[in-house]
């Protein structure tokens, strides 16, 4: 190849990768920081941290203080994070035969179904002396172990969510079996994983920012057409996970102001589809205020007086996601503000509420329940206010960043 390809080729990667060149070696800017005494970790991961959905959420409290890379494998979250010195690994690509040149190259890391060692080459080098994998689907996973083996690395997997495919996927099982440690994101998943493959998993998931929790207290505990009584759900809306749980929610408020209570039920985050609740949101009783930068859900937060969280009663969706827990659930906990969980008593969420006697659990659909709840924490704010703050200190150490993460720490790098 003449040299003025080669010089095309140098400043592709670098832009379109964006990795930083130090004389005739090629680094992610994440080598170039000051190293700390920890392990150099590997995260491989579908979903980048920092981004704003519970997977880049999560990620963000987990790795936070490690001396850490990281590779992503979704595209879609490339412009997001361009500047964060993060690979991007486009895998699996696309499987057409005008790709193979680029395969060749090592600009891509896989084209049907194999792998390239150039391409570890020139984005990965170095070493690493544990590759972590947080993931939902087999291909990613598969590819974190074939970095792991290529870089003699210890190789930890974390399931971020469950695929009905793990369970049916003999190669699936043979990763984790050869895998150095395994961890999950919830009780019910670990007990099913560790039936189904025979091998022991730790559990960890999102935490509480303990420096903002819990919350200040409410002053005023009379409500009224001017001070109503706040409800709030924060974060994500999904169809799937959601529908008839959260309409249902929207009903009891909407009724309880047609008999006269004064309330109002607000909405902050996405909506999935974004016709999602257009007819339950009217804009008096139910209201949609779209999404907002994480920095400002405490200053929200403090702003309401009851939390909801609400999932799908559908059976066949509610044990699909019953190893599913919503990522804000901590925080919402340690906020010392009552919360209510509705929703079947098969979904983590539930589990974790009743193994450590916290939240409002109503686990049956019923507007005449939640109608009943709203009205019995409305009616006696102070008491359920002082029951919701003992509750939050109790379980502080079991959802605290400041415990829990050392924790996750600990199982990485040990």
């Amino acid at each position: 190849m003449h040299i003025h390809h080669w010089k095309k080729l140098d400043a592709w990667i670098k832009s379109s990768c964006n990795l930083s060149i130090t004389g005739s070696r090629i680094y992610p800017p994440s080598f170039l920081k000051t190293l700390s005494p920890h392990k150099k970790v590997l995260l491989v991961t579908e979903t980048p941290p920092g981004t704003p959905n519970g997977f880049g959420v999560t990620l963000s409290t987990f790795i936070s203080g490690l001396n850490c890379s990281v590779v992503f494998t979704d595209a879609s979250f490339k412009n997001m994070v361009k500047k964060k010195g993060f690979v991007h690994a486009h895998c699996p690509y696309h499987k057409s035969k005008k790709y193979i040149l680029l395969f060749l190259l090592g600009l891509i890391p896989e084209w049907r179904g194999k792998y390239s060692k150039l391409w570890l080459f020139l984005f990965l080098r170095g070493k690493f002396e544990v590759v972590y994998s947080f993931f939902y689907s087999l291909e990613n996973v598969r590819f974190a172990s074939w970095i792991a083996s290529h870089k003699r690395s210890q190789h930890i997997v974390h399931i971020a969510d469950h695929s009905p495919s793990f369970f049916n996927s003999l190669e699936f099982k043979s990763i984790l079996a050869s895998s150095y440690k395994r961890a999950c994101i919830g009780h019910n998943m670990k007990d099913a994983y560790e039936k189904k493959f025979d091998l022991e998993f730790k559990v960890f998931h999102n935490y509480a920012d303990s420096k903002n929790l819990p919350l200040a207290s409410v002053d005023d505990f009379q409500f009224d057409a001017q001070n109503p009584l706040k409800v709030l759900f924060l974060g994500s809306l999904f169809f799937h996970l959601h529908n008839g749980a959260i309409n249902d929610i929207c009903n009891a408020v909407k009724e309880l102001r047609k008999l006269g209570h004064p309330l109002v039920f607000n909405i902050y985050g996405q909506r999935v589809p974004s016709d999602f609740l257009s007819v339950e949101i009217d804009g008096v009783s139910v209201m949609h205020h779209g999404e907002v930068p994480a920095a400002k859900r405490f200053k929200i937060m403090k702003e309401h007086h009851v939390f909801v969280v609400p999932s799908t009663f559908d059976s066949d969706l509610a044990n699909e996601y019953s190893f599913s827990i919503p990522t804000k659930l901590s925080e919402l906990l340690a906020s010392g503000r009552p919360t209510i969980i509705y929703g079947p008593d098969i979904m983590e969420a539930h589990r974790f509420c009743k193994d450590n006697d916290c939240g409002y659990l109503i686990d049956t659909r019923s507007v005449e329940k939640l109608m009943d709840a709203l009205i019995k924490i409305m009616e006696n704010y102070q008491e359920s206010l002082s029951a919701s703050i003992d509750q939050a200190n109790k379980i502080q150490s079991l959802i605290s960043k400041s415990t829990q993460v050392p924790r996750f720490h600990d199982f990485l790098l040990s």
